[in-house]
């Protein structure tokens, strides 16, 4: 099943050519907003500026780290600097105490950081986490209170989890001692933010297959200042109960979501937008990646949305689009994209970042009239 999983999303990709992917005018946007490209790249994952301001980005693919400068800050990466090579499939991203953490597939990698040469140097494995094992194989990493806080999806699509760190957030101290669950019940938490407003972690989780178009919501979930238990596999949605999975289980007991969202959506990363240069009602929101549908019979997804929030972080209405246009919308199954959103990031001067797995590129996305 993996294996025509694989071959359906090769012939889908390559079913469009290089130049319609990379077709701006593609993309829609709302009034005021533009989209560029900003580097090529890849593969591109997820993204974190250092602590001078330069973009780094994830290429799980082909096992990379790579920082695009701007020093002239004219819009685009004036080049491409290699930081780390040959690692195993690298994802999560994020500076901390100027050191710099990487997520391969099976540990936490912690790296010196060089500004002036871009250069990440003296790296040290301080954590083992569990491997993929034919399941969810992305890893991110968010800190909190000067706390290291990994995801890890599930081993498959809806079972009982022997190992207790997948389906899951797991707390670390920065050194990477101290591994604990914080948060279980997360069937595949790719993206991890602070909501500045709540001080607290809130992630993305992709809802399980096989339960039809339209079920079950895709979700974005505040983890609260002790974690909890959020439902997965006998849960899904808004403490509804799996009866697939268990007959008696108590949803009543878990954690419910913060926004639901369009079954089968995927969302990958998500982002919450505090500078200045999107107009105010733009400011104070949370933009969410949509990395699209592999198995609805309508392809869903491809796209970026932006929940409003109100003065304490909590959503003020339901999510909306942002950035379309990578669906078609008059394909069905046969060909539906010509690019897949995955990682978000907010740059020094405003400016949103977005990289793209599909048609290996980083977009920036700025405001003005």
């Amino acid at each position: 099943m993996r294996a025509w999983i694989s071959s359906l999303l090769l012939l889908l990709f390559f079913g469009c050519s290089h130049a319609e992917q990379l077709d701006l005018s593609r993309l829609k946007v709302p009034d005021g907003f533009h989209v560029s490209v900003f580097a090529e790249a890849p593969g591109a994952r997820l993204l974190a500026f250092s602590p001078g301001g330069v973009l780094l980005v994830t290429e799980m693919s082909d096992g990379k780290v790579v920082a695009f400068p701007d020093a002239k800050h004219s819009g685009k990466a004036e080049r491409s600097v290699t930081v780390l090579q040959d690692l195993n499939a690298p994802h999560g991203i994020a500076f901390h105490n100027g050191k710099l953490y990487i997520a391969e597939i099976n540990a936490i990698q912690r790296y010196d950081w060089d500004e002036a040469q871009l250069r990440a140097s003296n790296g040290k494995k301080i954590a083992d986490i569990p491997g993929s094992g034919g399941g969810h194989s992305t890893r991110t990493i968010v800190f909190w209170n000067d706390k290291m806080y990994v995801a890890i999806g599930s081993s498959c699509n809806v079972c009982k989890e022997d190992d207790k760190r997948r389906a899951a957030v797991s707390e670390f101290n920065e050194d990477g001692s101290g591994a604990q669950v914080f948060a279980s019940g997360l069937r595949n938490s790719v993206g991890l933010a602070i909501n500045p407003k709540t001080n607290t972690i809130w992630a993305t989780d992709n809802g399980r297959d096989w339960l039809g178009d339209n079920m079950p919501p895709e979700e974005v979930n505040d983890l609260g200042t002790s974690g909890g238990n959020f439902g997965w596999p006998y849960c899904y949605a808004n403490k509804v109960a799996d009866r697939s999975q268990s007959k008696d289980y108590d949803c009543s007991k878990t954690t419910g979501p913060r926004v639901e969202m369009q079954a089968h959506s995927a969302p990958l990363n998500l982002v919450f937008y505090t500078a200045k240069m999107f107009p105010p009602e733009y400011q104070n929101s949370m933009f969410v990646t949509f990395h699209g549908s592999w198995n609805r019979s309508v392809p869903t997804g491809y796209k970026v949305i932006r929940v409003k929030l109100d003065d304490k972080g909590q959503p003020a209405g339901p999510p909306e689009d942002f950035v379309t246009g990578w669906l078609r919308p008059d394909e069905t199954r046969k060909g539906v994209w010509m690019g897949r959103p995955v990682g978000l990031a907010v740059g020094p001067e405003g400016a949103m970042y977005l990289s793209d797995d599909s048609a290996g590129v980083v977009y920036r996305i700025t405001w003005g009239k």
